[in-house]
């Protein structure tokens, strides 16, 4: 309790705790009745924790019925309903009872009067509400970290960026845990149904396809040039999606190609799990492919037109037998 005090106040508490520590153990007399009702000649730092314990217990008294109003037991719940009609008559009853423990408390402390106890609980308030301040900004600002973490997917949809992934970070990888990442392959059949870009006024779409998906890079497809309305996209890529993070979104963005940016035309949001749904329906069933409303699924797109997709596994274990007709064609190149 002496850091809070200044000036002469100060000075002799730490006169007093440079006594006390220099004395030898016979100069403490410990309970003594040398004055009404006794004086407790211990140390001064166990005096001062007898005074912040005493404090303590009475504001706990003082809090007495919101403490029990806590409680379930029957007792607490007697004494709170007891209590609770006869407020006024309680805090008075306790406000002059802890004024009397207090001022008994300080009277057996031969090291404390009342004027030191009042100046050291002003000091003490000061000092409180001086680093509540800065505990509150402290605490402004981790809230306002936790409402962008907490908001962070709402506030890129505001902000239009929440298909871009900006740190490729996954916590499974650190703590260990097992992370199922598999390729596949996304089929891109057409999309119809599109609305006409507003930056164009006398030209059809210049259309292409633009896939952003976690921890892939984004892809995109070459541009049907005078396309429209409707394109013939017949391409695809590949992707790796993680089984373990099935709310994993991939955005399609089917946009026009322009002189200066490219504009959205229609969007499509797939989640892991609905990836896998159509990968089970396009490609784990099929053992033939082709270009046809057989093999793929239509899907709306927002805020208009339809796009077809298929989706199958990719075997990275043939990687032998993929190169083999590459090879087989640069041996007939002749130099």
């Amino acid at each position: 309790m002496s850091s809070f005090g200044t000036g002469p106040a100060r000075g002799g508490r730490e006169l007093a705790y440079a006594m006390a520590s220099n004395a030898t153990t016979g100069e403490r007399q410990g309970i003594t009745f040398d004055k009404w009702p006794m004086r407790l000649d211990v140390s001064v730092e166990y005096q001062d924790w007898i005074l912040v314990a005493m404090c303590i217990l009475l504001v706990a008294i003082w809090c007495l019925p919101c403490i029990c109003g806590r409680m379930r037991n029957s007792m607490s719940r007697s004494f709170s309903s007891w209590v609770y009609t006869r407020l006024h008559v309680f805090f008075c009853i306790v406000t002059y009872l802890n004024i009397f423990i207090l001022m008994f408390t300080i009277g057996v402390l031969p090291d404390w009067t009342a004027n030191e106890f009042v100046l050291y609980v002003v000091k003490f308030t000061d000092w409180t509400l001086i680093h509540v301040q800065k505990l509150i900004t402290s605490l402004t600002i981790l809230f306002g970290f936790f409402l962008l973490f907490r908001f962070r997917q709402r506030i890129a949809l505001a902000a239009g960026l929440e298909h871009i992934t900006v740190f490729r970070f996954n916590w499974r990888d650190i703590v260990g845990l097992g992370v199922r990442r598999r390729p596949v392959e996304i089929f891109i059949w057409k999309t119809e149904g599109l609305q006409s870009s507003a930056g164009k006024v006398l030209k059809a779409n210049d259309i292409f396809v633009e896939c952003h998906m976690g921890h892939n890079e984004p892809m995109r497809t070459r541009v049907h040039n005078n396309a429209g309305s409707q394109a013939n996209i017949r391409e695809s890529f590949q992707l790796n999606v993680d089984e373990s993070a099935p709310d994993t979104l991939m955005t399609l963005f089917i946009k026009d190609q322009a002189l200066l940016a490219n504009s959205e035309l229609a969007r499509l949001t797939l989640s892991t799990r609905e990836i896998c749904g159509i990968e089970d329906q396009t490609g784990k069933r099929r053992s033939t492919f082709a270009y046809s409303e057989e093999f793929f699924l239509p899907l709306n797109l927002s805020p208009s037109g339809t796009i077809w997709v298929a989706v199958a596994p990719v075997d990275d274990g043939g990687r032998d037998e993929e190169r083999a007709p590459l090879i087989q064609e640069d041996s007939l190149v002749t130099c």
